[in-house]
């Protein structure tokens, strides 16, 4: 396929030892009904079989870095320098997109010129691609820096497609964050301008829940938030300052989701106990904190085949 001087869109992809799902995630991004882009792929020095993977699978629409291990914030560099395209799209090596994705997010970028990014509803995948019964907030509309920093509703790297110019102000990243670089990225372009991020409200993006990925490390998670909320407060003291209590509660519960996943059951009610603190009348006002205690009592309280038939129930319906 012949492309033209310039791809509408890029696809940059960061992989680094995912042999198992970069076959997946690549094929996911050349089957979208949205054709003229380019995918860049960075491997960030991978020492399993992902480069053989990836040079197996030959389309004219990749361009393959393969780097020395650096860490994703450098890879990430690396593919947004090459980007060409008018918009970039991210898509982690372990994630997988419907194949309309692009086109939805670049036809609503394209019919809302005050909008730079969009992000769609993601489900939950297991390491066999399978759904877990979990799913980002379905939200709706324009999405603020407050709103953004409160909760974190865009859940994942790979449900993001933007434009590149204004992601261009804010890049490159010379912070050596630990973790959530995509949810410092985002916060900075909301600072942009009011009002430039939108939701697509469609099941769009597949989010992988596997071992050994980084937000399965919840002490890696939390060190990188604290940096995340900490440049926040240097960029936008006063938006920060207002909301900086209820997102505090709002992650201790997601370390609780961490601690309650890895199967910590005490350390996932300390977390909740930590996030009642915070902000307790926000904490009692959100239905999710109710279904993390519940999901955590149960699991502390019944023998496990029990606990895990009660949530196949309550999250599949089966």
């Amino acid at each position: 396929m012949d492309l033209p001087t310039a791809p509408e869109l890029s696809v940059v992809i960061t992989a680094f030892n995912v042999a198992a799902y970069i076959r997946d995630a690549l094929q996911s991004a050349l089957s979208q009904t949205l054709r003229h882009i380019e995918v860049i792929v960075v491997d960030d020095g991978s020492t399993d079989d992902t480069l053989a993977v990836i040079r197996s699978i030959h389309d004219p629409r990749i361009r393959l870095v393969a780097r020395s291990h650096a860490g994703v914030i450098a890879a990430f560099n690396a593919g947004i320098a090459l980007a060409q395209g008018e918009f970039i799209a991210f898509l982690d090596g372990d994630d997988v997109w419907h194949p309309d994705k692009l086109a939805r997010h670049v036809r609503f970028l394209k019919d809302h010129p005050e909008i730079d990014l969009t992000f769609s509803w993601s489900r939950m995948i297991d390491e066999k691609g399978t759904e877990t019964g979990l799913a980002s907030r379905p939200w709706r509309g324009g999405l603020s820096f407050s709103q953004l920093l409160t909760d974190n509703v865009i859940s994942n790297g790979s449900s993001v497609v933007l434009r590149r110019e204004p992601f261009l102000r804010i890049a490159p990243y010379d912070c050596p964050l630990e973790a959530c670089h995509d949810l410092d990225a985002w916060l900075r372009v909301a600072l942009l301008r009011p009002g430039n991020i939108a939701c697509v409200p469609a099941w769009l993006t597949y989010y992988r829940r596997r071992t050994g990925q980084i937000t399965k490390d919840i002490c890696r998670m939390e060190r990188g938030w604290q940096q995340v909320l900490e440049t926040m407060m240097r960029l936008a003291p006063r938006e920060t300052a207002r909301v900086a209590a209820a997102a505090r509660s709002n992650m201790a519960r997601f370390y609780a989701y961490l601690a309650y996943e890895n199967g910590n059951y005490f350390k996932a009610w300390a977390y909740l106990y930590r996030g009642f603190r915070e902000a307790p009348l926000r904490f009692f006002l959100d239905l999710r904190n109710g279904k993390m205690m519940a999901a955590t009592l149960s699991a502390t309280v019944l023998p496990a085949p029990w606990h895990k038939r009660l949530l196949r129930v309550a999250l599949l319906g089966r």
